[in-house]
């Protein structure tokens, strides 16, 4: 059965009508003849448009009425073809495509304008055959009323207000025990199966390569992307992994894409060249200097379909470079339970419906503006909800979708038709369509409707890219501008994004086919397209060798007047030149030729709008490049970028990503003049160039309002270059980076000229010894000063209270002495009763280490996180300030030398601690004092117990000290990573019985052959531990032998025992699920299937040894 879904051709008609209007109120002396035939052309589209309006939402399976339809679509689409002759037409007589706009009106009574003969052909058949088709409308809307049966029933009244409120944020139901899990594995603590999911045992098997691999598996809409960005943005993994990044990998991965994706995410101050253009081996080098500096990563791999044996083992190889970087996590997302066994290190997450105990909340959320909120809903609408939400499975993607629709047609009589809609009778969907999308499209608007039809071209998990399909919409006139904000059609977006939609299923195509993706690398079917004459999209997709390709693609180009989009950036070909006819391409808004680096790229179609020549280098770019007047969007790489001659003729760009200023002829800043339209983000380097304030006044950086940020930097940044530099007052982010003066220019200086600014940087000023008044900006949430050498004081009151500021950075001021006091009564004029800093959440004071006087805050009452590293002495008043910090739930100190005495009564809220290479810092109490703490790591503190120790044998005795600090708090802790500082002497036994201790890593106890008697009883006590790894001990001789005591725990890990050369016997914990051995020499071979110590193992399911998993057993 075939199926139409009425009311598209409208969208079209109404595009048609406008610019057959629009064309004859631009252009009074045209023939008479040519005004005769477009009057009469608009007279044919509006009687077409009520019919198309006659037809819409309703589900049309006449196969009479689908053909007849057909037909009067593809008569308009020609009628949109033969006014877009006329457009072009006019514009390359004008030499512009908007006449309107750029022509005066005098020279129009010079001339009239005259029409080619074949365009005039096009119109008269045009008008010839809507004049047909319409003759027929009446029969065509009899048989439309006797295939609608419901089209005179009563329509009921109970009205409710309509919102405009749209959710924006990822709201998660029923997923909370999954999530809780997911971190855990992460941080090598997970047991037991989550709720919704079923993982075998849940253990966790290895970490292949160094680095942990989770698949997250289930059926399309069941939130499997949605569940890996809740814990991609979770604060934990923000806090554990410095490096994060996010790759959409679809059938047609490329190994260098993603790797180049993957550098691009972890190079985040920009301080690496990237370029796309870069061979694999380069790519590699980039990434492995990158994860060689940095932390372990975290790396989320989103709908994996392909079983890329070879490409996952290379992007495993290439991310694993560096031992060091062990508790690397990679987070995969697929539909295929084969793809989850190939690259899993860990059990997959398998993700199920949700139940109705969480589904209804989650469809309560999209649908009546809150789980709260639909309480007070008309008792009959709730019931209508409800009965809507029982036929969508129980799928969070479903709820999203139709709850969007609900919640923008708030109205009985629209929920009832949503609920009774025919497509609900078809279960399992009709044509690839299920049902709760054919219920959202068919309350799509016809524009809408456009877009989403076009959608289904794709190739099943074709990369989208949201800005780009925009960008393909508006080449076709679909829309009109990028603001594509509307709830119901984003959701439906994401649809097309995870596979939900039939798109780019084969079949058969008409001859009259508009919208064609062929993924193919056989020539003989490539011979097709030369009988597809209407083409306006063609995206191609495959691997072709020969030059035979080059010169069908020619042929075919030459076939097809009315190609709008061509994207060929998925084809793999021979390096050869630009297909003749494609110049001749006038209609072509939309070209991506990135990566096919063709050789011969000379002149292209003059009326492009989007241009993707990603991977090409400058000597491959075009000279005519900037001859395309009418380019919005340009994207190559930033070296070929910089060498493009005169780019400034390029007035309606709205993206430039990096300007690189330079002193030839079209290389200087005076191109970003006439650059009025930019938008996003601005990074203008080359600043040393720029030879007075007058030159750097003419970039007009004034004008460019839409502008959001803007980077300014070079070798040396002269204040006159930066007096000429300001920017629009509503600029949102500004970074100054290698300033060479000690002050400031005036516009910097007055915080008027900055009332918008959200986020302000200053790096690397040399010579700046005071620092602008950033403080009195109003709206400022977001401050970074780093590489500050000369800053030595820093004035409270010019500097500011900061009222809305709410991450502030100090990095590397190595020389700053002082920052004073504010002046309260000052403050309190300038910004009422605000705080000094009372909104700030996140400090980091880093290599600061002169630092002696610090604001004494009398109050941060939202600060929850405080990193102190290579401090000066005024860490010595932080035990003062602490008690007022009432929700700081993670303090980091890291290379501090001065004493210091931290009692667990300041920490009232912490849940994470780090003391790393702090010599004089000590604890007053136990950890077992610390009521809140989740996690802390002890690293080269050797006096961290001290006092604690001392307190213990003062008196109390130890057994009465440890009794009397156990009955302090229940203690939460479930992570502990130390080296001897904690485990030195009978410092341990101050950390109490820790009964919630699930994670515990051992390393660098460098002089100890085995664990003390006392430290064995003390591992005893820790009932509840999972995993434990003991590293980087390089005398220890034995493992403890209380481990056979421990039935809690299901991972072993050991790395860098040099001197361990076998396992005892029965000194393995009983229900160990997971041992890891690395970088052992004397023990590896020993726990191979043909090593001595095989029998003490070969009872554990999960071996991985050095790499190499030895044994692997399913339970």
């Amino acid at each position: 059965m075939e199926l139409v879904i009425g009311g598209f051709v409208s969208a079209v008609v109404e595009g048609a009508v406008a610019k057959a209007v629009a064309y004859l109120e631009r252009n009074h002396d045209m023939p008479e003849r040519t005004k005769e035939l477009l009057r009469e052309l608009e007279v044919r589209l509006t009687v077409v448009k009520a019919i198309s309006e006659a037809a819409d939402n309703r589900l049309i399976t006449n196969a009479n009425l689908v053909q007849w339809l057909r037909r009067l679509h593809a008569a308009t689409q020609e009628a949109e073809d033969a006014l877009d002759e006329f457009e072009v037409d006019e514009a390359s007589i004008t030499g512009k495509r908007k006449v309107s706009e750029l022509i005066v009106s005098s020279l129009r009574s010079l001339k009239s304008l005259v029409v080619p003969d074949n365009s005039m052909e096009r119109l008269e058949h045009v008008v010839k055959t809507l004049t047909h088709l319409c003759a027929s409308s009446a029969t065509f809307v009899e048989l439309l009323k006797m295939d609608d049966s419901k089209a005179n029933q009563q329509k009921e009244g109970i009205t409710g207000e309509a919102s405009s409120q749209l959710p924006i944020d990822i709201h998660v139901f029923g997923r909370e025990e999954v999530t809780e899990f997911i971190l855990k594995m992460i941080a090598g603590t997970a047991s037991s199966d989550p709720a919704g999911s079923s993982s075998g045992t849940g253990k966790i098997r290895a970490t292949m390569h160094n680095i942990l691999v989770l698949p997250i598996v289930g059926m399309s809409g069941v939130g499997k992307t949605t569940l890996a960005q809740v814990i991609y943005n979770h604060p934990k993994v923000k806090e554990q992994f410095q490096r994060r990044a996010w790759v959409y990998v679809s059938e047609h991965f490329s190994i260098k894409r993603s790797l180049q994706e993957i550098l691009s995410s972890f190079n985040k101050y920009k301080d690496m060249c990237l370029d796309s253009s870069d061979s694999m081996e380069a790519t590699i080098t980039k990434l492995r200097s990158k994860i060689r500096a940095g932390n372990r990563f975290f790396l989320v791999l989103d709908n994996v379909w392909t079983e890329m044996c070879q490409e996952w083992n290379t992007l495993l190889t290439v991310l694993s470079d560096d031992a060091r970087q062990c508790g690397s996590v990679i987070l995969v997302t697929t539909q295929s339970q084969r793809i989850s066994t190939i690259v899993a290190t860990v059990c997959p997450i398998n993700l199920k419906a949700l139940p109705w105990e969480s589904f209804w909340p989650l469809f309560q959320y999209h649908a009546f503006w809150g789980v709260e909120a639909s309480q007070q809903v008309n008792h009959n609408m709730l019931l209508m909800g409800e009965e809507i939400a029982k036929k969508l499975g129980g799928l969070p993607l479903a709820a999203r979708i139709i709850g969007n629709l609900l919640r923008s047609t708030f109205s009985w009589d629209k929920w009832r038709r949503v609920a009774e809609s025919d497509w609900w009778n078809f279960g399992d969907g009709l044509q690839g369509i299920l049902p709760y999308l054919g219920v959202c499209y068919q309350h799509l608007s016809p524009k809408q409707r456009q877009c989403f039809a076009f959608c289904s071209i794709f190739p099943r998990n074709y990369l989208f890219d949201k800005d780009r399909e925009v960008q393909m919409w508006i080449a076709h006139d679909f829309i009109k501008s990028n603001g594509f904000r509307d709830a119901i059609a984003v959701s439906l977006h994401q649809c097309f994004l995870h596979g939900e939609s039939s798109g780019g299923a084969s079949s058969p195509a008409p001859q009259n086919i508009r919208h064609l993706a062929l993924q193919t690398g056989s020539l003989e079917q490539c011979q097709e397209l030369h009988k597809y004459k209407n083409l306006r999209t063609l995206l191609l997709f495959g691997r072709f060798e020969g030059d035979a390709f080059y010169s069908l693609l020619d042929s075919v180009l030459g076939n097809s007047p009315c190609l709008r989009v061509l994207d060929m950036s998925y084809v793999e070909a021979p390096v050869m030149g630009w297909p003749n006819d494609a110049r001749g391409q006038r209609k072509l808004r939309f070209l991506d030729l990135s990566f096919t680096r063709i050789a011969r790229l000379k002149d292209l179609p003059r009326n492009l709008q989007v241009l993707h020549l990603r991977g090409y280098d400058a000597d491959h770019l075009p000279q005519s490049i900037t001859k395309l007047i009418n380019l919005r969007h340009l994207y190559v790489d930033d070296s070929a970028l910089s060498k493009i001659q005169g780019i400034g003729q390029l007035t309606e760009l709205q993206e430039l990503d990096s300007f690189i200023a330079r002193k030839g002829l079209g290389f200087t800043i005076r191109e970003l003049k006439n650059m009025r339209e930019l938008t996003g983000r601005l990074c203008i380097r080359g600043i040393e160039n720029v030879r007075s304030k007058e030159e750097a006044m003419e970039a007009r950086l004034m004008d460019k309002k839409h502008l959001g940020a803007l980077v300014i930097e070079g070798r040396k940044v002269p204040k006159f270059a930066l007096e000429g530099l300001q920017p629009h007052p509503d600029i949102q982010e500004l970074t100054i980076k290698f300033y060479q003066d000690q002050v400031f220019p005036h516009w910097v200086l007055q915080p008027g000229n900055l009332a918008n600014l959200l986020h302000a940087s200053l790096e690397n000023c040399r010579f700046l010894s005071s620092l602008p008044p950033l403080g009195h900006l109003p709206l400022l949430k977001f401050l970074s000063l780093r590489k500050l050498p000369s800053i030595k004081h820093v004035d409270g009151v010019s500097f500011g209270g900061f009222p809305s500021l709410e991450r502030l950075e100090f990095q590397w001021v190595e020389k700053w002495e002082e920052w004073t006091e504010p002046n309260a009564a000052a403050e309190a004029h300038t910004h009422g009763s605000s705080l000094f800093l009372g909104r700030l959440k996140k400090l980091n004071l880093e290599s600061c280490p002169l630092l002696r006087q610090f604001p004494r805050f009398p109050n941060l009452p939202v600060l929850r996180e405080l990193k102190i590293s290579k401090p000066g002495s005024y860490i010595l008043e932080l035990p003062a300030c602490l008690h007022v910090l009432e929700c700081l739930t993670t303090l980091k100190i890291e290379y501090c030398h001065h004493n210091l005495v931290l009692s667990a009564n300041q920490f009232k809220s912490l849940e994470n601690l780090d003391l790393i290479k702090c010599e004089g810092i000590c604890l007053a109490d136990s950890f077992q004092c610390f009521s809140n703490l989740r996690s802390a790591r002890v690293e080269g503190c050797p006096q961290i117990l001290r006092t604690a120790a001392a307190s213990a044998t003062a008196g109390l005795g130890q057994e009465l000290y440890e009794e009397q600090h156990q009955q302090q708090g229940a203690n939460l802790l479930t992570h502990l990573r130390t080296d001897d500082s904690l485990m030195t002497g009978d410092y341990f036994r101050m950390i109490g019985s820790l009964p919630s201790l699930r994670e515990l890593l051992v390393f660098d106890i460098p002089n100890a052959t085995h664990f003390s008697e006392r430290q064995e009883l003390w591992f005893q006590e820790l009932i509840s531990l999972e995993c434990i790894c003991i590293a980087s001990c390089h005398a220890l001789q034995r493992l403890p032998s209380s481990l056979t005591a421990m039935p809690s725990i299901k991972k072993l890990a050991l790395h860098s025992l040099h001197n361990l050369h076998s396992l005892p016997d029965n000194a393995l914990p009983p229900n160990l699920q997971e041992l890891v051995i690395d970088h052992c020499c004397s023990l590896a071979t020993r726990v191979t299937k043909d090593g001595g110590d095989w029998s003490k193992v070969v009872h554990v399911p999960y071996i991985l040894v050095d790499g190499t998993v030895i044994q692997n057993i399913e339970l």
